[in-house]
């Protein structure tokens, strides 16, 4: 795990959308179809919504009735965070930022996810509070799917 998260010059993942963070112009909603046009921006959206869902499954897989959930659970959350920790960035945003145009996608200047999700809240939180959510989150949700599938039942 690359811990602490890389600190970056360009200074764009300081804080949420409210603070006027250049990273999250590129994120959820920000940019309009008149910069990457209608096909682009659509399936931009519908990568933003597929990490959207990804989020909340990974957040809330323990809860589900269905062992088969936990057990997806299981395998997925620990392949995502090898991901993170190789690719040192999420190919959900590294694809929405390439879709909107973003011109650091697929560096860790391309933005967080998080950041621009609370953002759209109107809750400011730094790149590092983000990282340490993903993380804690995800070894939550899995060890809870652990406990579900071998004790609880």
């Amino acid at each position: 795990m690359i811990w602490p998260p890389k600190r970056l010059a360009s200074g764009l993942l300081k804080t949420s959308r409210g603070g006027g963070d250049k990273a999250n112009e590129w994120g959820a909603f920000g940019r309009g179809v008149e910069e990457v046009g209608v096909v682009r921006l659509a399936l931009a959206r519908f990568v933003y919504s597929l990490h959207m869902a990804t989020t909340v499954f990974v957040t809330w897989v323990w809860l589900l009735p269905w062992p088969v959930a936990w057990w997806v659970g299981v395998f997925f959350i620990p392949v995502m965070i090898l991901h993170w920790n190789i690719a040192d960035v999420c190919i959900l945003t590294t694809i929405e930022m390439a879709l909107r145009g973003h011109p650091e996608a697929g560096s860790p200047e391309q933005g967080s996810f998080l950041v621009g999700l609370f953002g759209l809240f109107g809750i400011k939180i730094t790149f590092e509070t983000a990282y340490r959510l993903a993380y804690g989150m995800s070894y939550t949700s899995l060890g809870l799917c652990l406990l579900r599938l071998f004790v609880i039942g």
